[in-house]
């Protein structure tokens, strides 16, 4: 296994400097003299030893996995993460690996981080739900350190992906919205960080057109403060929303009850992963099937095969996305339909904000 004297070596430059760009201490570092680094990191595979024990074999066998740090009891308070996880954990203890879980407070000091929690001791990592607003991925795919994004198949070039397509589950929500009748469509998000939240909104303007009304979170707000939001339209509201994930839709249908507005009465509401999010608040929920088990499996067979083979190409994998149609959406009502549309978005989002 190579030592960061090879890599110095390799890269024509002193174990101090490559101390640095390991480090995340690098800002009077030569760019040129980085990139060198970087390089020579991936082509020799070195992996810096883990703090407080010396690595004894070049494979740890234990498989990383980055989550967003959502709000507490992410597991429990979303599906999505859980199902996801599950694939993840039985696909590596079949293998024989383990799995070590990080919350993405680490993505907030990247070259620190890298170094305190990932160096040594995870031999690859799957990264849940990544945004495009944060560099940890970039930074770990420059180390050379093999990595799979699910929640995404776009963003960074040469990283291997796993994901529904989320830009055909907009367009499919969209479509059945408006073969019931509606025509004044909403778009539910929480922000607009998160990189398969913009591929499904850009799926669900592709069909509903510009006009779509953005509903999403601004700062200190809630899902609670949506729904005040929304009702505060008036009679030319939207008829219909697709929210970005089951929990939000969830969270939304909860507080919407609270004010009296009904659905699918009042407002037709659509999610995605066919969670049990919407069960739990007591809505059969119309929602796109996210297959997040199988999405873990393969996430954790990509990783793998790209520890034990680092020449595998990369790997973009889009699992067809399959519309559920349940109790939560219906035509709208004559006279809601007919009104005319409006549209004041409290979160412009224009068309390169969607990668």
């Amino acid at each position: 296994m190579a030592t960061i004297r090879q890599v110095a070596s390799h890269a024509g430059v002193s174990i101090g400097t490559v101390s640095k760009v390991l480090n995340g201490r690098d800002e009077k570092v030569d760019p040129a003299a980085k990139a060198r680094i970087l390089g020579s990191i991936r082509t020799l595979r070195y992996k810096p030893p883990a703090f407080e024990q010396n690595q004894k074999a070049a494979i740890a066998h234990n498989l990383g996995m980055i989550v967003p740090d959502l709000m507490e009891h992410p597991l429990r308070r979303h599906g999505y993460l859980h199902l996801l996880l599950d694939g993840v954990l039985e696909r590596a203890a079949s293998r024989g690996w383990s799995v070590t879980i990080f919350a993405e407070t680490m993505w907030d000091d990247v070259g620190n981080a890298v170094r305190r929690k990932y160096d040594g001791k995870c031999d690859g990592l799957v990264a849940a739900a990544p945004q495009p607003n944060r560099d940890i991925v970039a930074s770990l795919h420059q180390r050379g350190v093999p990595l799979v994004q699910v929640g995404t198949t776009a963003w960074i070039d040469d990283v291997s992906s796993v994901d529904i397509d989320n830009f055909e589950a907009g367009r499919l929500v969209a479509q059945h919205l408006i073969d019931l009748g509606h025509r004044r469509l909403g778009f539910l998000a929480h922000h607009q960080n998160q990189v398969s939240g913009q591929e499904r909104f850009a799926g669900f303007r592709s069909v509903a057109g510009d006009d779509v009304y953005f509903l999403c979170e601004e700062r200190g707000e809630t899902t609670e403060d949506l729904a005040r939001r929304f009702a505060a339209m008036g009679p030319n509201r939207p008829t219909a929303f697709m929210a970005w994930h089951d929990s939000l839709a969830a969270e939304f249908y909860v507080a919407l009850q609270k004010l009296g507005i009904k659905v699918p009465e009042d407002v037709s509401l659509a999610g995605v992963d066919n969670s049990q999010d919407g069960i739990e608040a007591g809505l059969s929920l119309t929602t796109i099937d996210n297959p997040l088990h199988r999405l873990g499996l393969l996430a954790a067979d990509m990783t793998i095969n790209r520890v034990l083979d680092p020449t595998l190409p990369r790997e973009i994998i889009k699992l067809p996305p399959r519309l559920l149609v349940k109790e939560s959406t219906a035509s709208p009502k004559p006279e809601t339909s007919l009104l005319p549309w409006t549209r004041k978005n409290p979160c412009q989002t224009t068309k390169d904000d969607v990668r």
